[in-house]
């Protein structure tokens, strides 16, 4: 066997050996020599096997391990850390490839930084023939970025193996996500760092697994949830309480709060996701219409309703007052302290109590002093210059999304915040943190069309929770 290698590089692959070559080519051709390269044959169908076979009778840095049936990144992962012998771990995806510096570039930062666990480079997008679409420039960690939210790429991401192994490796509970289930792990316990270098093409092609944004946002929920599970005391947020934001008079929506949609009283899509949060100790309907305040208390042990002054409740009320009163009603009247309050406004029924979990646990996690919901805007934009019009994110031109460029849309679905973060001044955040929602899931009933949009959207949803529970129960 060959010297110990500095880097382990895996390069997990299912069904992608028409790209495989050129990215086992790219680290074959690295200027830094010190590697060992671990083919990861995850169920292929296609040339896969064979590409894999004849690359290690080639070069004898490279080993190959193949799981008969799909396992899936995290477990191919897994599978890599245990083979692994080098100092350093990286993953290269089978459809991407490596700048030839690449390893020569983050293995010379791992040696001069002994402190920092975990180093990533920007990148070049490239469509499916390799040609040029973007640089992306992730922000400058502690220049840029002190809020570390945002994740590192989850391949051509260097950790030492001795960091991975410290932090249990990679969740297999997971299917899909791995990188952010990572980066939880390490960020959070050890420093960090980027490097302003592209040093790997990242290759967009067909509908990819990071597109399906349904998937990825569950499954992003599901990591949160793992990581902050039995934490939450620990991490500062206390007794918990939500707000349900309640107006009930508009003129243009008379009765809102408690008209039928959907064949419900809107408030109950609110208070249900509420109630499927156990970190509450109390549910307040803040409300301007005593009708309101009555139906919540006899809702259910934990809700109760409070009807807030006049003032306010006109057309220019600003929830973060509102916020502040019904926390002082519940530290006066109700002699409940509060650590962490959670509003939720009654006009987005769509929201649902994993979004709610998702904001306590990315505010626990982060530490971090807000957290809001929004969606994100993948349209393009533009403002008016000085010729006129020009693209706010001109990425979007070619259907790229780059970090700079990212535009989220707060929903008003959620808000999460720290007692400290609110008083008779307002919001009082430093640190805003943030979840994502589908845009599906992010409609606001404002008026009497978008009243009847929702309803249909929750009469769909219903229908597919429906079939899926019988599937379920037939299974």
């Amino acid at each position: 066997m060959n010297a110990t290698p500095r880097v382990s590089v895996y390069i997990p692959c299912r069904d992608y050996g028409r790209f495989l070559n050129q990215a086992i080519a790219s680290v074959v051709a690295q200027s830094f020599s010190s590697w060992e390269l671990l083919l990861i044959d995850d169920g292929s169908t296609d040339e896969t096997g064979a590409i894999v076979a004849r690359s290690c009778l080639d070069d004898s840095r490279i080993r190959s391990l193949r799981h008969e049936t799909p396992r899936g990144l995290p477990a191919s992962a897994n599978a890599a850390l245990r083979r692994a012998r080098g100092a350093y771990f990286i993953r290269l995806d089978a459809d991407d490839h490596f700048d030839e510096n690449a390893l020569l570039v983050l293995v010379t930062y791992l040696d001069q930084h002994p402190d920092i666990a975990l180093v990533y480079p920007n990148y070049v997008h490239v469509d499916e023939q390799g040609r040029y679409l973007g640089v992306e420039h992730r922000k400058r960690i502690g220049t840029e970025a002190q809020l570390l939210d945002l994740p590192a790429h989850g391949a051509c991401t260097m950790v030492r193996r001795t960091v991975l192994e410290q932090v249990g490796g990679y969740s297999e509970t997971q299917d899909r996500q791995d990188g952010y289930d990572l980066w939880l792990k390490v960020a959070r316990r050890y420093p960090v760092a980027n490097i302003e270098t592209p040093l790997f093409f990242h290759r967009h092609h067909g509908p990819s697994l990071s597109r399906d944004e349904e998937r990825l946002l569950a499954a992003r929920r599901r990591i949160k949830r793992a990581a902050a599970s039995n934490g939450l005391e620990r991490a500062g947020l206390g007794r918990c309480a939500a707000v349900v934001l309640a107006k009930n008079t508009y003129e243009y929506l008379p009765d809102v709060v408690l008209a039928p949609l959907a064949g419900r009283p809107l408030i109950d899509y609110s208070l249900d996701a509420a109630l499927e949060v156990d970190a509450f100790d109390v549910v307040v309907v803040s409300t301007d219409d005593p009708r309101v305040a009555d139906y919540a208390d006899r809702y259910h042990s934990r809700v109760y309703g409070h009807v807030r002054p006049e003032g306010l409740s006109g057309q220019h009320a600003r929830e973060d007052l509102v916020l502040h009163h019904a926390l002082l009603h519940l530290e006066g009247s109700r002699d409940l302290v509060v650590d962490t309050i959670v509003s939720l406004a009654v006009n987005c029924p769509l929201g649902r109590g994993e979004h709610i979990q998702e904001a306590l646990d990315t505010l626990a996690l982060f530490e971090t002093d807000m957290v809001i919901s929004v969606y994100e805007d993948y349209g393009l934009h533009f403002v008016h210059g000085f010729s006129g019009l020009r693209p706010l994110n001109s990425a979007m031109h070619l259907q790229i999304r780059l970090e700079r460029e990212a535009l989220y849309v707060w929903n008003g679905a959620v808000r999460a915040l720290r007692r400290d973060a609110i008083n008779q001044d307002g919001f009082q955040a430093v640190t805003v943190g943030h979840i994502v929602m589908r845009y599906e899931d992010s409609f606001q009933i404002k008026t009497e069309f978008e009243r009847g949009l929702v309803g249909k959207l929750l009469v769909e949803r219903d229908t597919q929770s429906g079939a899926i529970q019988r599937v379920v129960e037939r299974g």
